[in-house]
């Protein structure tokens, strides 16, 4: 291992959640649940790529171990994430499952209003909303009364293994999804998805079987580059106290594209920036009109990144009236289009 190595800059401890204050100075956190079977191989992975160009403190908090009931994990989890997200140490989570997903939830104030996204091959939902199986995460996450959930996002999602009902089910609630095919398509369209999400999850599932040797996923899915150019974009999101890297496979393949998409992530969050709307001469502006709808449009000239007001005096925003969208949301504005994500976003924040 070099000396210039990730393993080499990384401050390694032991997970104890009555200490977790000490690390109040740190400022992202890794941890690992403790169903992964080789978390030493997978860290081995890790700790050999380069450190990157950052100016972060990073603390690598090791592997947690599961409870004596399922009541006790969850409960552990929800402490370490809770005082972690009060300290304002961004969590990268490595392990478990998307079904997890509620409970990170909860480790969020009760007050708070949540954007959620989850990278990930199934839609997490049933026919039903009422269903309730292990696999239903957004099902739970939207009957739960403590959770307050603003909107959610699928990106990656299989057509040919969620069927018309659940997709129609997802649409019902103005949730954004972006199938596999639309991802390939550009995939910078995600970035928007991202960008002020407390929660993003990331299911090695949504993989191509190739990328990780492992049979049993599809033959379609996200490449290793794109693997890791999501997990930018999830490290740059502005909002993000919370990523999770999980249903991780026990092959030496699965091993090095989840320590390349860690490095990815911290590359994103090293290089967060916060447009500051207060300074105008950071952003050029286009007014249009769909239909009687007044729309402003804002371009960053220092992120490149774009945004959408909703100019309607009658309206209150239960949210800040700023949309995260892309240039391509722009450009259809121009041809007298209003994009589905700008719709779906505006029904979700405005009562």
């Amino acid at each position: 291992m070099s000396h210039s190595s990730f393993g080499k800059k990384i401050h390694i401890n032991n997970i104890d959640v009555s200490d977790l204050d000490e690390i109040s100075s740190y400022d992202l956190a890794i941890f690992y649940l403790g169903d992964i079977k080789d978390v030493e191989n997978l860290r081995r992975k890790i700790y050999s790529l380069e450190f990157g160009n950052w100016s972060l403190k990073l603390i690598d908090l090791g592997a947690f171990n599961q409870g004596h009931s399922k009541s006790d994990s969850v409960f552990g989890i929800q402490e370490i994430m809770r005082k972690l997200t009060n300290l304002g140490v961004y969590t990268l989570m490595i392990g478990g499952s998307q079904s997890d997903i509620d409970v990170y939830c909860k480790s969020f104030k009760s007050n708070d209003f949540i954007d959620v996204v989850s990278i990930d091959k199934f839609l997490g939902i049933g026919e039903s909303i009422d269903k309730n199986e292990s696999s239903n995460y957004l099902s739970r996450i939207i009957l739960d009364e403590n959770i307050k959930l603003s909107t959610f996002s699928n990106v990656g999602y299989l057509k040919h293994i969620n069927n018309t009902k659940k997709i129609s089910l997802v649409d019902k609630f103005n949730f954004e999804t972006l199938s596999l095919g639309q991802l390939k398509h550009d995939i910078n369209e995600i970035e928007p998805i991202t960008r002020n999400s407390e929660i993003i999850n990331f299911s090695i599932e949504a993989l191509k079987s190739n990328v990780i040797n492992y049979k049993l996923t599809s033959p379609n899915g996200i490449d290793s580059y794109e693997a890791c150019l999501i997990s930018k974009f999830m490290g740059q999101s502005i909002d993000c106290k919370i990523s999770t890297i999980n249903n991780i496979v026990h092959s030496l393949e699965c091993y090095s594209i989840v320590s390349e998409m860690i490095w990815y992530v911290i590359d994103g969050f090293n290089s967060r920036y916060i447009d500051d709307f207060e300074n105008h001469d950071e952003f050029k502006i286009y007014h249009t009109e769909i239909d009687g709808h007044n729309l402003k449009f804002l371009k960053s000239h220092i992120s490149k990144r774009w945004w959408v007001e909703y100019i309607d005096d009658r309206i209150i925003s239960v949210k800040n009236q700023l949309i995260p969208c892309s240039e391509n949301d722009f450009k259809l504005s121009q041809m007298g289009i209003i994009s589905d994500r700008i719709l779906k976003r505006m029904k979700n924040k405005f009562v």
